[in-house]
């Protein structure tokens, strides 16, 4: 597994290919769009999806959470892809395994469950959350700070030699702020076009490449 660490605002984080991020400073793991228990909405309206994927996005997550033994998980938006589903109770068990984490979200457009599931589950909520020197947001916005967000699901269109072409999810910063990709399994991509300065960082399997 491969990651790359990217400096911002004289803060270190380091890009996992899992699709997540850790701010080494403030020991913060920052994922976006789970859109958790999306797979169970599809197989009630019939659409097949292999029966290992359900699990993908809780051991990704187990795996990160592992691997970079932070004090703070923060989601930026759609943790939970729409109404209340089994799902959910396998998020709950994965957030009693880390109840020394503190858990963290900023509320997405898809994020309609009774607040009370997360506050039982010891969540903290919010519509933004400032952290010196950064807002972070689900949908990106003008604000103070260098903004991170997410809800973009950001990829890019990479072109071969023999023009082949290739989507594949992406890490963005800008100059004011930063997209994360999608987190969460079968959440789809949207092409973005960086200019000549931006930073983008495109996940590929379990490597991750700058490719500007």
């Amino acid at each position: 597994m491969s990651c790359r660490s990217v400096t911002i605002k004289e803060e270190t984080f380091v890009l996992h290919p899992y699709k997540a991020i850790f701010w080494m400073e403030a020991e913060t793991l920052i994922v976006s769009d789970l859109h958790l228990g999306k797979i169970h909405h599809f197989r009630k309206a019939g659409i097949f999806v292999p029966t290992n994927a359900a699990m993908d996005n809780y051991e990704r997550l187990s795996t990160v959470l592992l691997e970079f033994q932070p004090t703070r998980l923060l989601i930026l938006g759609d943790l939970f892809h729409s109404t209340y589903n089994q799902d959910w109770q396998v998020f709950s068990d994965l957030r009693h395994t880390f109840s020394h984490v503190a858990f963290d979200l900023v509320l997405g457009n898809h994020d309609i469950l009774d607040q009370d599931l997360f506050k039982k589950n010891d969540l903290g909520v919010y519509d933004c959350l400032r952290a010196d020197p950064f807002t972070f947001t689900h949908h990106p916005t003008e604000c103070d700070g260098y903004n991170l967000a997410g809800h973009i699901h950001p990829g890019v269109r990479l072109i071969g030699e023999s023009k082949q072409s290739l989507r594949l999810p992406c890490f963005f910063f800008g100059a004011d702020k930063g997209l994360l990709p999608a987190f969460g399994t079968f959440t789809g991509i949207s092409l973005i076009k960086p200019k000549s300065e931006d930073h983008v960082f495109v996940v590929s399997e379990d490597q991750i490449a700058r490719v500007n």
